[in-house]
């Protein structure tokens, strides 16, 4: 009797210790999005309607993981730190927030519900974070571009490559990074849609 009792014991010490185990080294997964609060544009607004298509998105970029660098000719993929979106979708949704708060435009749609004026397009050709030496930044690069629905003819484009450095080596940090380098690089897009529409 007094044997069973040991065993039973060893086996309920060698049940904890395997849960806890298992449960200290379980990874903690976190999700992010890039957002932002774009200000206002007074007294410009281009009259018509603008479809903002799903932006491309480079290969190494379609996973949900957020890819990290220690130079240009390697990368990786976090395996904790993760997009809450699609990376495509994600920005998609960013500017086409962005232009409906600030209202750009008279009407913003994503579907082709309705015929438009405007077709907005982009391309994502980095989304990551750089580390070098002690320092981590933020890197985005994107090619923004504005047609006319009915001809297809394209009215104006801009793209950008930025690194913006940040304070900490933390994904959150590199992520608010990203979101100020896109939302400075969208007015400088529509700045150059209102001169080539000839709105003042």
């Amino acid at each position: 009797m007094r044997n069973i009792l040991i065993v039973s014991l060893l086996l309920m010490v060698m049940m904890m210790s395997s849960c806890s185990l298992f449960s200290s080294s379980a990874p903690v997964k976190q999700y992010y999005q890039i957002y932002y609060k774009p200000a206002k544009t007074e007294g410009k607004k281009i009259s018509g309607t603008v479809r903002v298509k799903t932006f491309d998105v480079d290969k190494i970029y379609r996973r949900h993981n957020i890819v990290y660098r220690k130079s240009m000719y390697e990368m990786y993929y976090y395996n904790t730190q993760f997009w809450a979106s699609k990376p495509g979708d994600m920005i998609t949704d960013v500017f086409a927030r962005h232009l409906a708060e600030t209202e750009l435009f008279s009407d913003v749609i994503l579907e082709l519900e309705r015929r438009p004026d405007y077709v907005l397009t982009g391309r994502v050709l980095a989304l990551d974070e750089v580390q070098s030496g002690e320092k981590t930044y933020a890197r985005v690069s994107i090619v923004f571009e504005l047609k006319d629905y009915k001809t297809d003819r394209s009215i104006i484009s801009h793209s950008f490559e930025e690194r913006k450095e940040v304070a900490k080596r933390e994904t959150v940090q590199v992520v608010r990074a990203m979101g100020e380098i896109i939302e400075k690089e969208t007015d400088i897009f529509f700045n150059k849609v209102y001169e080539a529409l000839n709105i003042d």
